[in-house]
């Protein structure tokens, strides 16, 4: 489905963009705070630094994903 974004009021076609984003951004912290705390928990100090030190490297590529699937680079003019 695609939406133009240059018709309708600003305020209803923005929140319609970011409201999705936000709910999967949540639900994207969720999960990365309970894989830490299952990890610490369960698996130890090394396991839940070596998940820290990844979180941002999972999210950057999760962002490019939706980003790829939203823009599609390679159909602009």
């Amino acid at each position: 489905m695609k939406t133009d974004m240059t018709q309708g009021k600003p305020v209803k076609v923005l929140l319609g963009f970011t409201i999705p984003v936000f709910i999967g951004n949540v639900f994207q912290q969720f999960y990365n705070m309970v894989d830490a705390v299952v990890v610490g928990k369960f698996v130890g100090t090394k396991a839940l630094a070596a998940v820290g030190s990844t979180g941002t490297i999972i999210f950057l590529i999760i962002v490019r994903e939706k980003w790829m699937r939203c823009v599609r680079p390679w159909e602009m003019h």
